[in-house]
């Protein structure tokens, strides 16, 4: 847990919200990557399990969850600038879409599999394991990306699956995916 600040949260994205926030922003705080994602009402900590409960103001954002935060922030040269009330300076840069690091949860429905779904999770490092959700079996390979087109070797028998990742939906596209399940749509599960 990332924590800068404990904070008590009203929900809710302020009017006075500068929108040059709803973007996502990439920054490190204590040696670690903290990716913050502005929708039109709603902020996202990627890789936390729990949605947050937040303000934001024109000059603040106060947010409380499996990351939790108080910070006055301004913007400089294109950045984002967290400022911690213990006097600490985080410096975000926004981030494209295309560069979203695809580690994480992906889960979707097959088109062939009407009443299960796929989980797949991508680590760092090339590694990754799939399985029908909620209770299959997992089956472990490696991944490997090349701009948009995804590549999964799937062991014992080399398996291979063959995607597109589409940055604006933040999804990947299988024409033939797991165990011949059809066209599969996985999407990333941020929290």
């Amino acid at each position: 847990m990332v924590c800068l600040l404990a904070a008590v949260a009203v929900g809710g994205l302020s009017a006075q919200t500068d929108e040059r926030l709803r973007k996502r922003w990439v920054g490190t705080l204590n040696g670690r990557t903290l990716h913050l994602e502005f929708y039109g009402d709603s902020m996202v900590v990627v890789n936390d399990e729990h949605a947050l409960d937040y303000r934001a103001t024109g000059d603040s954002i106060v947010a409380s969850g499996d990351t939790s935060l108080a910070v006055s922030y301004r913007f400089a040269i294109g950045r984002l600038l967290l400022f911690t009330e213990d006097g600490e300076v985080v410096t975000m840069s926004e981030q494209d879409a295309l560069a979203r690091p695809l580690e994480g949860r992906w889960v979707g429905a097959p088109s062939r599999w009407a009443e299960q779904s796929v989980e797949l999770i991508m680590n760092r490092g090339g590694t990754a394991r799939w399985r029908r959700a909620p209770d299959g079996g997992w089956v472990y390979g490696e991944w490997d990306r090349v701009t948009r087109l995804l590549t999964f070797t799937w062991l014992p028998d080399s398996t291979v699956w063959s995607g597109q990742y589409d940055p604006a939906g933040n999804a990947v596209l299988f024409e033939e995916g797991p165990a011949n399940a059809g066209t599969v749509v996985l999407r990333r599960v941020l929290r």
